[in-house]
């Protein structure tokens, strides 16, 4: 009687376990991997699996329905009890909504929302986040817009760390999601956030939400001017692509900023267009999105610096020369935003670091070749800024004689605090007043004892950091031949002088570039001889297999035949072409292989002179 009371109170639930994605066996072996029931003295539904009966909880059902967008099973359930859409059925207190909205189940999200009250969407987790914050999360903008129309406080409910969902979304990096969510944020709560999510979306490449997020209101300067420039250092380590500071330079910011999100859509377009119908769309070329990225992220900065320089006028040069930006563009080697910053403001080539170098002297010891070049375009000043002497009495010819960073890295080493320092504390022969003194004497310096040991572990070892752009060139011989390339173009532009002046140390540039690069020299000749020695294998290798391929017969040769080519000259059979086609899958396989190599060679040998030109942009 008890089981047919309980079938009864629900009597086509077994019915729509069978849907379209597979039948009522498999969705019961889903519904029993799931997690044992929140509560006993829910509802259960008795469900048929071949001989047998199993009994599972309504929570366990709605909970797989949710997961799989499948609204045939949780529909009769849910009109019969709408109060189980505001039960928790998860472990960490999820509704039905909030495991739908996580797990992308637009149609179930769609249909739930005509049988709960819109305050039902304001419920929270056990961690304090709301089911839209999950839908923030999913980058499915179908469902965030379902859900705000049934309650249009959602997007300004905060959750767990007052996070809301529009940083959520920015965080994850749906593109899509916060650029809906700016526009039904209230304008004043995103106004408390609204340099964070900047920040947010430059970090995640989100240049055209970062535009937008600019545009809706001031406040940014004054920010920036306080001291908090981590938007502009956002930036300093992004690729940018920007306009020549003239006429067609403004135009094609106009054009960007309007146009950039309907190119993206086209752009789109045509990929899925292309995948379908690839032969006809063969010769369509198609602006890369990496290009795109560039040109925004160049318009962001240019706006940026435009209303920085409106707002906060000489008090610029105070929020430059304190935060190092210029010098942390140099190290990064990004050419484009120091141009950004210095072209209306010329002065700024002249500010130093904490060690006493300005951006060509950063550029120099991180091979950044583009920022180095810059200093052609200076005039006269270039032979003032290479006057400059570091703290260290390094000229700028020193900095290119060293080889990567130096660091001090801690390591273990042996321990000199006396090993019998904590038995001798307490005297063996004391009685138990003495020895509770002493332990309490023991106690007071047991801090002192333990920091001794700790200093005395601690060894300072010296350790070389290669900069980045030296790992550009594979191979340790190309890189002494890029090293001494790099020698020879700064000793253009310095004095005489500066080739016999020793630094702190007593050495001159020549002599700290010998000992610098003693151990690239000899990678450089190890790795010269391994190259040829398996270059030379394998051409040997390929040698022999292609002559015995083309002079080799079964059975031996025939005096009166002479070449592989002479003997099937006339013939046209399939057979010598595919011998002879597989004769050359050797030399394909090394090639593909050493194509690295091959380009990197090149490179170095003939367009090594163009390593220092002037790039296109100018900083006047």
């Amino acid at each position: 009687m008890a089981e047919r009371s309980i079938r009864n109170e629900f009597p086509s639930a077994n019915d729509h376990f069978e849907d379209e994605q597979g039948s009522p066996n498999d969705q019961i072996s889903d519904v029993e991997s799931q997690p044992p029931p929140i509560s006993s003295r829910q509802p259960v539904l008795l469900v048929s699996r071949g001989n047998k009966m199993k009994y599972l909880t309504v929570y366990q059902v709605l909970y797989q329905a949710a997961l799989k967008d499948n609204w045939r099973i949780a529909e009769p359930i849910l009109k019969n009890d709408p109060s189980l859409a505001r039960h928790k059925i998860s472990e960490k207190g999820e509704t039905v909504l909030h495991i739908a909205a996580a797990a992308r189940s637009t149609l179930f999200v769609r249909k739930l929302m005509n049988l709960i009250e819109k305050e039902d969407l304001e419920l929270l987790n056990d961690e304090g986040s709301t089911a839209f914050h999950f839908a923030a999360a999913s980058g499915v903008v179908e469902i965030a817009k379902a859900m705000r129309e049934k309650n249009v406080k959602l997007p300004n409910i905060p959750g767990e760390d007052g996070l809301l969902p529009i940083t959520m979304a920015a965080t994850i990096g749906n593109n899509d999601m916060v650029s809906y969510l700016c526009e039904v944020t209230s304008l004043d709560v995103l106004q408390q956030v609204r340099y964070a999510l900047l920040e947010t979306a430059i970090h995640n490449e989100m240049y055209d939400v970062a535009l937008n997020l600019f545009k809706k209101g001031g406040g940014l300067a004054t920010k920036v001017l306080e001291g908090n420039a981590s938007v502009l250092y956002a930036l300093v380590k992004k690729s940018l692509a920007i306009s020549n500071q003239n006429q067609e330079g403004n135009w094609e910011r106009f054009i960007i900023r309007a146009c950039s999100p309907v190119w993206g859509m086209f752009t789109s377009a045509i990929s899925i267009a292309r995948m379908q119908f690839t032969p006809c769309f063969r010769r369509v070329q198609v602006l890369p999105e990496k290009s795109l990225l560039k040109k925004q992220a160049g318009l962001l900065l240019e706006e940026l610096w435009a209303e920085f320089q409106k707002c906060a006028g000489d008090k610029l040069f105070d929020l430059v020369e304190k935060s190092k930006l210029l010098h942390s563009a140099a190290r990064a080697g990004n050419v484009e935003f120091l141009v950004v910053l210095i072209h209306n403001h010329p002065d700024l080539i002249w500010k130093v670091d904490k060690n006493n170098r300005t951006i060509f002297h950063v550029a120099v010891l991180h091979r950044e070749e583009k920022v180095f070049s810059l200093i052609h375009q200076i005039g006269a000043i270039k032979d003032l800024i290479t006057l400059i002497v570091d703290n260290d009495g390094n000229n700028i010819l020193h900095l290119v004689g060293k080889l990567g960073l130096a660091i001090n890295k801690q390591k273990l080493g042996e321990i000199d605090a006396p090993k019998n320092k904590i038995e001798q504390s307490v005297p063996s022969d004391a009685d138990n007043h003495v020895f509770l003194e002493s332990l309490q004497q023991l106690l007071l310096r047991q801090t002192e004892v333990i920091k001794q040991i700790t200093e005395s572990m601690c060894v300072k070892e010296e350790e070389k950091i290669m900069p980045p752009s030296f790992l550009r060139v594979s191979g340790a011989a190309l890189q002494m031949q890029r090293e001494i390339l790099w020698f020879k173009e700064v000793e253009k532009i310095v004095p005489l002088s500066f080739l016999r002046m020793k630094n702190n140390d007593g050495k001159t540039p020549r002599q700290l570039f010998t000992e610098e690069h003693q151990l690239l020299l000899k990678e450089g000749e190890r790795w010269m001889k391994d190259t040829a020695n398996s270059c030379m294998i394998a051409a040997t290798l390929i040698a022999t297999m292609v002559f015995a391929a083309g002079f080799t017969l079964p059975g031996g040769n025939n005096s009166d035949l002479a070449t592989f080519f002479l003997v099937y000259n006339n013939h046209m059979a399939w057979q010598p072409k595919l011998i002879a086609a597989f004769a050359g899958v050797p030399v394909a396989l090394f090639g593909c292989l050493q194509y690295k190599l091959w380009f990197d060679v090149a490179k170095s040998t003939y367009w090594s002179k163009y390593l220092f030109r002037p790039g296109k942009h100018s900083l006047y």
